[in-house]
């Protein structure tokens, strides 16, 4: 008998990434009345917890709140604007479910895409891990401002600095054409098709290194990969369609960076630049636990 009491049903989200711009839109389009109500709420809240003056025997003190409030402000715009998203995300999300607009997976398998479809929105959980070039790209921008710091263990002076400088550059130039994060989900059930997560920097909540572990994601089918086809892992640029020759280039690089990669604790191969079908391509909506 397990000691552990489950709770009935999950009402708290903990987000790491929510793209609430699509939430709006999608949700303004079927009840912007609903959207209307919470920011009007919000707002109303908003002027009792800030606005409200002393009076009586604080009256004293009134001329302090008053000039309290500039430094309050940023703060204040930054709490209703995410009380506002994680408001309008439970409204979308509830809309989604009471007209069965959500698609979700009973289990994972090698026949989960067969009645997937691009534009459909689903629902479905696993353990997320950003893709190993990501990874690499982000680590060693890390790693070459600490080789800067000559107050930091890792620093570096004279030719070791240039080069590792230089090879900065290299991995700027070739892999951070884009601002895109690439990562993989692992579904929760049997072993089948790769799921694709591109993520958009703008939406990430929090830290790039906290997106790594298990979570629910709600996201939009943007492409089913079939065996056979190939998708990089990270984009050269976004300024373009994914073409073959983005693919080789990108291969070619990763062959580069395999042994920088090590130094890193990264253990990285040229196949790592491409994510092969089948797949599922997904572009996130919300992640949260």
């Amino acid at each position: 008998m397990s000691l552990y009491n489950k709770p009935k049903e999950r009402v708290h989200r903990g987000f790491v990434y929510l793209d609430d711009d699509t939430v709006i839109n999608s949700l303004s389009a079927v009840e912007s009345g609903k959207i209307d109500e919470v920011v009007a709420k919000i707002n109303t809240a908003r002027e009792g917890g800030f606005g409200g003056k002393a009076g009586g025997s604080l009256a004293g003190a009134t001329a302090a709140l008053e000039g309290g409030r500039k430094s309050t402000s940023a703060f204040e715009e930054e709490m209703v604007r995410t009380r506002t998203r994680f408001s309008i995300f439970e409204l979308w999300y509830q809309m989604l479910d009471e007209k069965k607009a959500l698609g979700s997976f009973g289990g994972w398998g090698p026949d989960a895409l067969e009645d997937v479809t691009p534009g459909d929105t689903v629902e479905l959980r696993g353990s997320f891990q950003v893709v190993p070039l990501q990874t690499l790209l982000q680590l060693y921008r890390w790693f070459a401002e600490q080789a800067q710091n000559q107050n930091s263990v890792f620093a570096q002076k004279g030719d070791q600095l240039k080069e590792t400088k230089a090879s900065l550059r290299n991995i700027d130039t070739l892999l951070g054409g884009s601002a895109e994060i690439l990562g993989t989900l692992t579904p929760d059930g049997q072993p089948g098709p790769t799921v694709t997560l591109a993520l958009a920097q703008e939406w990430t909540i929090g830290a790039v290194g906290r997106l790594e572990g298990t979570y629910s994601v709600v996201a939009q089918v943007e492409q089913i990969l079939k065996p056979g086809d190939e998708w990089p892992a990270v984009r050269l640029t976004s300024d373009a369609a994914a073409t073959q020759l983005e693919r080789n280039t990108l291969v070619k690089a990763v062959s580069g960076f395999v042994e920088p990669a090590k130094g890193l604790g990264i253990d990285l191969e040229p196949k790592a630049a491409l994510i092969e079908g089948p797949a599922l391509l997904l572009r996130p909506i919300a992640i949260y636990r």
